[in-house]
């Protein structure tokens, strides 16, 4: 995706925006929502991880202002800024959904971006998550089938991964190459059932610094997925996958990239989700410096009235011609259910099991190899 690519799509959105006519009389409008999300944990992890068990009490909170407008013509635009409710400004900030706190940067904004919408589809600007991340997450087999506490998100809050084991092989991965860095996406509207959605970023940062300074992170991550939502008879079903490539900034280093397929079927009360991903290996001269993981994730998930319950399954896997790294792996089996106390509030609970071995044949005889573990969360979740 060139600059003339990227301005051609920016001009169109502002030629729709300036033909149309006035905008309603009633103005835009500002709505609040978000959730609160209050748990407790209980863990076990092996000895030979040098932890021997935790209890953690810890919040998952986000408060989003949601701006909206209707011009006469039917397109309508919508502006959304999600307020971290779980980081502080000390040197160790403790919340929001990234392990032992935020980054040095505190993250008390979370997203924020506007999105365009009409009969030709839907263009995203702002901070946010890329288009293959938005089109897949649903299609992954533990998050289709996620009824407790998210693997990704909290796994690492649970477990300790030994420093041996690939620090690339993250179950659960989302294709997040931009990490809400500045984008643009593009959506299509729904053709039968089948969409297909592409993005750009300029870098993997939230930055609010014009184009001249010099970046670090990744730079041009383009993105594209697709999507079939169908249905025969009573059985319902979702199918697709996407692709990711970033420019790596480090000189003689190849280009990341990610890709993912997965679905989804509901027959009756049931819903059965499988996925495959692959973080592509990438290298430096004869370096490795990204190694190939790939993650297999299953799901099972039963509606039951105000219940629901969840069994996941999540494996990945390191491969390489380095033998330090090749073979690594992680392992996350995950029992769930939740009940629906009330409208927009929900109790959660979750059983863990976690297992992490480093493939190496040879380890140092100091080195930490390998993890296993069994954890418990609890707790209770306001939707607004």
């Amino acid at each position: 995706m060139n600059n003339t690519f990227k301005l051609a799509a920016v001009s169109s959105a502002a030629l729709m925006l300036a033909a149309a006519p006035a905008m309603a009389q009633e103005g835009p409008t500002l709505k609040l929502g978000g959730y609160y999300d209050q748990k407790m944990s209980v863990v076990d992890n092996d000895s030979s991880a040098g932890v021997s068990g935790n209890v953690d009490v810890r919040n998952d909170v986000e408060i989003y202002f949601l701006g909206g407008a209707t011009l006469d013509n039917g397109i309508k635009i919508g502006t959304r800024v999600e307020l971290e409710g779980g980081t502080n400004g000390d040197a160790n900030p403790d919340g929001g959904n990234v392990p032992n706190g935020g980054d040095s940067a505190y993250d008390q904004i979370d997203e924020a971006f506007m999105t365009i919408s009409g009969s030709f589809g839907s263009l995203k600007l702002g901070m946010s998550d890329t288009a293959a991340k938005s089109m897949t997450t649903g299609l992954q087999g533990t998050w289709a089938s996620n009824v407790g506490e998210n693997i990704s998100f909290n796994g690492r809050k649970l477990f300790v991964k030994p420093s041996t084991v690939t620090a690339r092989s993250t179950p659960a991965a989302q294709m997040d190459g931009n990490s809400d860095g500045e984008q643009i996406s593009y959506t299509t509207p729904s053709l039968g059932g089948f969409q297909v959605s592409a993005g750009y970023a300029k870098n993997a940062t939230e930055t609010f610094d014009g184009v001249t300074n010099p970046y670090s992170a990744d730079t041009d991550i383009l993105d594209i997925a697709a999507r079939y939502t169908g249905k025969i008879g009573d059985v319902g079903f979702k199918l697709g996958g996407g692709y990711m490539q970033a420019n790596e900034q480090t000189v003689g280093q190849e280009d990341s990239a990610q890709w993912m397929f997965g679905g989804s079927v509901r027959i009756s009360a049931f819903q059965l989700a499988a996925s495959y991903s692959r973080q592509v290996e990438t290298k430096t001269g004869a370096a490795i410096s990204i190694p190939e993981v790939d993650t297999l994730e299953l799901g099972v998930r039963a509606f039951m009235g105000p219940n629901q319950f969840s069994l996941s399954y999540s494996r990945s896997e390191a491969s390489s011609t380095t033998a330090t790294i090749d073979g690594d792996e992680e392992t996350f089996i995950v029992a769930a259910m939740r009940r629906t106390l009330g409208k927009g509030v929900t109790w959660h609970n979750t059983l863990y099991y976690y297992d992490a071995q480093d493939g190496d044949p040879s380890p140092a005889a100091t080195a930490v190899t390998k993890n296993d573990g069994l954890g418990f969360t609890t707790g209770i979740k306001l939707g607004f």
